[in-house]
């Protein structure tokens, strides 16, 4: 090749390297979010029953379901007692328990559920403290409680538990 072709070809690349600067799109890095992929429930712990003596009061059993298979079902004992949805019953009620769950991945955007249960069936029986996250038991009773995530991703899991 002649210099004047190779100067031409150097021209235009180191011309070409200057217009895409110029006039080029800026590489902008975007953030996007990060979305939930599963909860894991642990069962529920009680978190206002720290005067009782008897230890058999603060035991979780994870239960099998009809056929025999372990599931989400976890069940407590119901400390006996007349309770009523008054603030102060409701704040010294031992039968408050909290559910136990991680969200994965651990860094996801947004973290915020929502729990759903029947609350028509269960208004005299079972309270949802929302500043808590806490189900406080008026009676002995089963609740079944579906944890949905509030990030667009549609997860779901359902846990079902008993005081008796």
């Amino acid at each position: 090749m002649k210099k004047t072709v190779i100067i031409a070809i150097l021209l235009a690349y180191i011309a070409s390297i200057l217009i895409v600067q110029f006039f080029g799109l800026k590489v902008v890095e975007m953030a996007g979010n990060t979305y939930i992929t599963d909860i894991e429930i642990n069962g529920f712990e009680f978190t206002n029953r720290d005067g009782l003596d008897d230890p058999n009061y603060k035991i979780v059993n994870k239960l099998k379901n009809s056929t025999g298979k372990e599931g989400l079902y976890y069940a407590g004992y119901f400390v006996p007692g007349t309770y009523d949805k008054t603030p102060e019953s409701l704040a010294t009620n031992p039968n408050r328990v909290k559910i136990m769950y991680h969200i994965v991945p651990y860094n996801a955007s947004f973290t915020d559920l929502t729990f759903a249960y029947d609350r028509t069936a269960n208004e005299n029986t079972v309270f949802y403290d929302e500043e808590t996250q806490e189900f406080v038991f008026l009676k002995p009773r089963t609740v079944t409680v579906t944890l949905t995530t509030n990030d667009g991703s549609m997860v779901r899991k359902t846990v079902s538990i008993s005081l008796v």
